[in-house]
């Protein structure tokens, strides 16, 4: 265990490459704009990597991505202007992020193995997934008529509806 000051965490070799806390202030689209400048991942990429937004694990990227409708295939610097200024999807990354992060938070997280709370209890998120381990059922898309897919996407399953996400 470390002990530091909370001014010092920035100096910490476990802290300090992570990148934007997502359910802090700083996830705003003008704050992820100059990461995704020159970004060439694909949105699933740059949204698992820690060192650019911290705490996003492959489930909620999933989910993310389906309520946005964006492919975790395009790539993540499409979200920005030819200037670099973000566009409107940007913004709604940022708002549906927050709201699957709280949205776990209050079903106490996903239990799909082993995950449960410290109370013993299991979580609940996972009966709200939308896309995750939906492989081949409907889309739940309002008038979407899309089915749900499956690819390995960065060694991970990635689920998504190509219909719906673009």
């Amino acid at each position: 265990m470390d002990v530091l000051e909370r001014s010092r965490l920035h100096e910490n070799k476990f802290l300090k490459r992570l990148g934007i806390e997502p359910l802090g202030n700083q996830l705003t689209p003008d704050r992820l704009a100059p990461l995704l400048l020159r970004s060439q991942l694909t949105l699933k990429s740059f949204l698992l990597d820690q060192s650019k937004i911290a705490g996003l694990g492959n489930i909620y990227v999933c989910e993310v991505l389906h309520r946005v409708g964006l492919s975790p295939e395009r790539v993540a610097n499409t979200l920005l202007t030819s200037r670099g200024a973000p566009r409107k999807k940007l913004s709604e990354l940022c708002t549906e992020i927050r709201s699957v992060l709280s949205d776990a938070i209050a079903a106490g997280g996903s239990s799909l193995r082993d995950h449960q709370r410290v109370d013993g209890v299991l979580g609940y998120f996972q009966h709200t997934f939308r896309v995750y381990g939906r492989e081949g059922e409907n889309c739940q898309t309002p008038n979407c008529k899309g089915t749900i897919e499956r690819r390995i996407h960065v060694g991970r399953s990635t689920f998504f509806c190509k219909r719906c996400q673009k």
